[in-house]
């Protein structure tokens, strides 16, 4: 079997689209990934996607960065602006995991420093699952055994917890002690109200919920970190950009897409043939065959993003009709189902502020630049040398609310 490139923009978006080209990328996590979402393929993945796809809604999304994110962001900060500092990725992941756990209907009964903590070593294990494919043979059971671990430990203590409190409160509802309006507005929710059609196991709701966790939480902080050292170094040098942050309400935004575009949180996607497949080039793709999806080259096509492709530039001119962060939510069947939800939508030549939807990143952005958010200057920030994506390691950071920049 033989892996075939595919990196021009129009070739990845047709090789996205083939209904005979399967998921593939995380294969090697099987025994925590089998049956999520990004895995389902055929029926089972639009059963599945439908049914989730009731919370994914315009109403939901703001209703969420207008109630829920201030009230996390809050709780979630707090320890770090009165330590007056902090390390970027650590703040990152505890907001990103504390606002993914809500949005997925994992119930924090504490909703502690401490808690999140414990939510965050969880984590870490389960991010060894998408990465068992690169791992040496000798490592590979040791991982699995802590992952499996981790898993029985998560749905003890989190999950099962919260999905018996959602089918009790659904029981008083068919009983008529209260009203539907009153169940929560979460995917495991909307899993448990459609278990009829989807007929999910207990292992199905272990694997959907550790899911959300980790694609929420793990993938997003990589957007966030790049989206502030982007923004950091662009203001360096471009200092009289300082005013768009009060005065342009889109302009965080469109850092946040052009930050993506470069730096996609997986940078390939993989697909295998089921069956013989022509790509848009004309190259046969045999059945069983692998074919890799190059978005981070394809978000670097000087047709498209102009002749710095390469360079970061909040005030790029996008042609083609394409979007400013190019194929960094994917596109087709496995399109990011919560890329609103992170990133927001595109503001339009009508969208009023009060109105548009931002996304989790660009407001936490935001946020952090009205708690006066800086790079430490006595700290040096660290990228990840373990694996071959590049991502931030450490980034050090200090807080001064007195020289905010919004």
């Amino acid at each position: 079997m033989s892996e075939h490139e595919v990196t021009t923009y129009d070739g990845c978006v047709h090789a996205l689209k083939q209904p005979d080209l399967r998921q593939s990328l995380y294969d090697a996590a099987a025994l925590m990934m089998s049956d999520v979402l990004v895995n389902l393929h055929g029926k089972e993945h639009r059963a599945r996607r439908l049914v989730e796809g009731t919370i994914f809604r315009k109403d939901v999304f703001l209703h969420y960065e207008k109630n829920f994110l201030p009230r996390t962001l809050d709780e979630t900060i707090r320890p770090f602006l009165e330590a007056g500092r902090g390390d970027l990725v650590d703040i990152g992941y505890r907001v990103m995991m504390n606002l993914t756990v809500d949005f997925a209907g994992i119930d924090r009964p504490e909703r502690s420093h401490e808690e999140t903590g414990e939510l965050l070593r969880l984590l870490k294990e389960f991010s060894l699952a998408p990465a068992l494919g690169q791992s040496l043979e000798d490592d590979v059971e040791p991982k699995k055994a802590r992952i499996r671990k981790a898993m029985a430990e998560f749905d003890e203590r989190f999950l099962l917890p919260s999905r018996r409190r959602r089918e009790a409160l659904l029981a008083d509802v068919e009983a008529g002690k209260s009203s539907k309006e009153d169940l929560p507005d979460d995917v495991l929710m909307a899993l448990i109200l459609g278990q009829e059609k989807l007929q999910m196991t207990d292992e199905q709701f272990l694997q959907e919920g550790i899911f959300y966790m980790l694609a929420g939480a793990h993938t997003t902080i990589h957007s966030l970190a790049h989206a502030m050292h982007e923004l950091f170094e662009w203001l360096d040098a471009h200092p009289e950009d300082k005013t768009l942050l009060k005065d342009d309400p889109f302009f965080i935004q469109r850092c946040v897409f052009e930050s993506l575009r470069l730096h996609p949180s997986s940078p390939v996607a993989k697909r295998r043939a089921l069956c013989p497949v022509t790509l848009a080039e004309g190259d046969e793709v045999p059945q069983g065959d692998e074919v890799v999806v190059n978005m981070r080259q394809a978000n670097r096509n000087p047709e498209l993003f102009g002749v710095d492709p390469e360079s970061y530039n909040p005030h790029r001119e996008v042609s083609g009709g394409k979007t400013p962060y190019g194929l960094s939510m994917g596109y087709g069947m496995h399109a990011c189902i919560g890329r609103n939800l992170a990133i927001g939508v595109e503001p339009r030549p009508n969208s009023t502020p009060e109105g548009h939807q931002y996304g989790t990143v660009p407001l936490i952005v935001e946020s952090l630049l009205r708690y006066g958010v800086q790079r430490d200057p006595d700290g040096t920030p660290k990228k990840d040398e373990t694996i071959t994506r590049i991502t931030w390691s450490e980034y050090p950071v200090v807080f001064k609310p007195e020289e905010a920049l919004i």
